[in-house]
């Protein structure tokens, strides 16, 4: 019953397959570079790299689908430090990496109307969850970091 999980699915899938699909069959709109590929490559590695560790430090208290459990500490550590959503950032910049590697409009347009939308709802979500369960702990963590961007939102 989680639509947040399945719509942020949808959204992945579609940058993750459109891309490719539009740089082999489609006519070029954006530049194809080596430049545009290696900064593409960046990305996905970067964001794989964030991802990882985002997910390294939650642990057991990691799960795809929104909750919290009984007893679950509020995590501010690794990359926790810097953004309270290390994860969703990580794939964003898997998905900017994908879309620019392959110099896709459609993938681009994928982020921006699908992937991007998808996370800030299930981001409002789980902040939600996150502040009935952990109460001022998570207000005053939240008051020192940014959700996505760090130093921006």
């Amino acid at each position: 019953g989680d639509l947040s999980f399945w719509m942020t699915t949808f959204a992945m899938m579609a940058v993750f397959y459109l891309s490719p699909l539009e740089y082999m069959y489609l006519t070029v709109q954006l530049p194809r570079t080596s430049l545009m590929e290696l900064v593409g490559v960046a990305l996905v590695v970067f964001g794989i790299v964030l991802f990882v560790w985002a997910r390294r430090t939650l642990g057991e208290n990691y799960s795809g689908h929104l909750s919290t459990k009984q007893g679950q500490r509020l995590i501010e550590t690794g990359p926790y430090r810097i953004i309270r959503h290390p994860a969703y950032t990580g794939f964003l910049l898997m998905a900017l990496g994908l879309a620019l590697g392959y110099s896709s409009l459609v993938g681009i347009a994928a982020i921006l109307l699908a992937l991007l939308p998808s996370m800030i709802y299930r981001i409002r979500i789980e902040e939600k969850l996150l502040a009935e369960h952990f109460g001022t702990q998570f207000y005053k963590y939240a008051d020192k970091t940014k959700r996505l961007i760090p130093g921006i939102w």
